[in-house]
C-alpha cells in the first residue's frame, strides 16, 4: 500500500497550539454547523489516554478524519504517526492541519484483511475487485507502534483483529471509539466478536468509549 502523495502541506504551528483544526474548505467549524463533519480537536480525549502512555515513539490513527488524533499525538511527542483514511473529502484538511513530515497517510480502509470493500457495507468483497482497497494493519509492518486509535464507525473489532500481530509485538495503548455506528453495524451483519486481548486491561474513557491498557505478564 502506497503512502499519499499531499501537493502541498499548510499545516500551523500557531493552530497546532491553539487546538484549532479546518476541514477541507479550510474553516474551523469545531460544531459541525458548516458542514456534515465536525473540525473538533482530540485533546480531551488524548489527555486522558496520555495517562497511560510509556512511550510516545509511533502512534497509528485508524479513521483520522481531520487528522485531530494525529495533531494531539505530535503535541504529546510521538515521533511519527501513521494515518488511515478512506475518504478523500478529508485530504485536503489533512494537509491543513496535520505535519506531514512527522505523519504518512495510506488512503485506504483498515479491517481485518487486505483485499477490497464495499463503503456501504463495510465488508471485505474480493481481493481482486472492490471500490475500496482496504488493509490489515499487521500488513503494513509498522515498527515500535506504542498506541494505536481506532474509529470507523461501524467495523471497529474488524480492525482490531488486523492489528493482533502489531499488538502482540508492541503492546501498545490502544484506544477505541465505540458508538451507535459501531453497534448497529454489529447487528446488522451479526458480528460478535469482542476481543479477549490477553494481558490487557479496560480502563474508562470519554463518552463511552474505551481505552486497552497493556499490564505487566
Amino acid at each position: 500500500m502506497e503512502v499519499y502523495n499531499f501537493k502541498s502541506n499548510n499545516w500551523s504551528q500557531e493552530r497546532y497550539n491553539k487546538n484549532e483544526l479546518w476541514n477541507s474548505n479550510g474553516q474551523y467549524d469545531p460544531t459541525g454547523l458548516l458542514t456534515n463533519y465536525k473540525t473538533n480537536d482530540a485533546y480531551a480525549q488524548m489527555n486522558v489516554i496520555s495517562k497511560y502512555l510509556e512511550n510516545k515513539r509511533v502512534g497509528i490513527d485508524i479513521g483520522c478524519r481531520w487528522g485531530s488524533f494525529t495533531v494531539q499525538m505530535h503535541k504529546l511527542g510521538f515521533e511519527y504517526v501513521h494515518m488511515i483514511e478512506m475518504r478523500n473529502l478529508h485530504y485536503k484538511g489533512i494537509s491543513y492541519n496535520v505535519d506531514m513530515n512527522r505523519a504518512s497517510l495510506y488512503p485506504c480502509a483498515a479491517l481485518d484483511k487486505t483485499g477490497y470493500v464495499s463503503r456501504g457495507g463495510k465488508t471485505i468483497t474480493d481481493v481482486n475487485k472492490g471500490d475500496t482497497p482496504c488493509i490489515a494493519i499487521d500488513d503494513l509492518n509498522i515498527e515500535n507502534v506504542d498506541f494505536i486509535k481506532i474509529d470507523v464507525d461501524g467495523p471497529d473489532q474488524l480492525v482490531l483483529k488486523g492489528c493482533l500481530e502489531t499488538i502482540k509485538k508492541y503492546k501498545p495503548v490502544i484506544y477505541i471509539e465505540r458508538g451507535i455506528e459501531q453497534e448497529a453495524w454489529e447487528k446488522r451483519h451479526g458480528y460478535d466478536i469482542t476481543l479477549d486481548l490477553k494481558n490487557y486491561k479496560e480502563v474508562e474513557g470519554l463518552e463511552n468509549n474505551y481505552i486497552l491498557v497493556p499490564v505487566q505478564d
